[in-house]
């Protein structure tokens, strides 16, 4: 079987399962934890006793010489965009899935109950620099072509650079979206349009993690190299220094990527190469947690 045909298996396999855990269990989640931006006028009612003075229209009001007051609906359309990084690292995976192929999953997921509910959903493809966009529209097979590049999309460069791309959607989204930023975070500084894009929009970090990154394993002297920047080096695994260093660099790198989503109001998902059941139980646990 082909690289192309085994993808290709592999999205609707994804497509399948992703289907049934929208129907049995992410649908009324996702709407309970993703409200409207904003609320619309929606009509004039005559004042009743304990409506609040607040929503008096007093131009009618003092027209008819009777007490309005205005109703108001919620605007329940989103504009979704999720953005995943297919720098060189997101095809990493030491147990069994890599980085991109959680980050499918979890798009799948989050587009089709998107769709359920009637919001728009978008597609932004980065690396060092945006290589594809799709502008959010609504409906399930808009989903199915967000999967598929998703999966299939080649990626020419190595390095990953997150602000790209919130610097991108900053330049063509038209009002205040929701952004679902997926990528291990293994890059340069991008806490300016972070910030910046924060400030305007509702971002959800997805940090995409394999077990081999989290702790180093024991598998005695081994050639390591960066997918990114090419760089490689020997290191022995078994050395009980080499492993308290990389412990200890690893979890001040954590905390301090940790305090930037914190600092600039961004929620941050953890999810690892593990396997598939994990990355979904976490993003339902996510929805649970922002909706209470």
């Amino acid at each position: 079987m082909d690289e192309l045909t085994q993808i290709l298996k592999d999205a609707r396999r994804i497509e399948v399962r992703a289907r049934g855990m929208v129907s049995n269990e992410f649908s009324g989640e996702y709407r309970s934890s993703f409200r409207g931006r904003g609320i619309d006028f929606h009509d004039l009612r005559e004042y009743t006793h304990g409506d609040d003075v607040r929503s008096i229209d007093w131009n009618t009001t003092a027209r008819t010489a009777e007490p309005y007051v205005k109703q108001f609906i919620e605007r329940r359309e989103l504009n979704i965009y999720i953005a995943i990084d297919i720098s060189s690292s997101s095809n990493y995976g030491s147990v069994k899935f890599s980085k991109r192929r959680i980050a499918a999953i979890i798009s799948a997921i989050f587009s089709l109950s998107a769709a359920k509910n009637g919001d728009k959903v978008g597609l932004i493809l980065f690396s060092d620099s945006v290589e594809f966009f799709s502008s959010a529209k609504k409906g399930s097979a808009n989903c199915m072509r967000i999967l598929r590049e998703v999966l299939l999309f080649p990626s020419t460069n190595k390095d990953s650079n997150p602000g790209c791309a919130l610097e991108f959607l900053l330049n063509h989204q038209s009002r205040k979206s929701l952004i679902l930023l997926a990528s291990d975070f293994l890059c340069s500084d991008f806490e300016k349009p972070l910030n910046i894009s924060s400030s305007k929009n509702d971002i959800i970090a997805i940090q995409l993690v394999d077990p081999a990154e989290q702790e180093l394993p024991r598998v005695g002297k081994v050639r390591l190299s960066d997918p990114e920047t090419g760089k490689t080096q020997t290191i022995k695994t078994n050395s009980e220094a080499v492993r308290k260093t990389y412990s200890r660099n690893r979890n001040l790198w954590q905390t301090n990527l940790d305090q930037i989503f914190e600092s600039n109001g961004v929620d941050k998902i953890t999810l690892n190469t593990n396997n598939e059941p994990d990355a979904a139980l976490s993003l339902r646990n996510f929805f649970k947690k922002r909706k209470t």
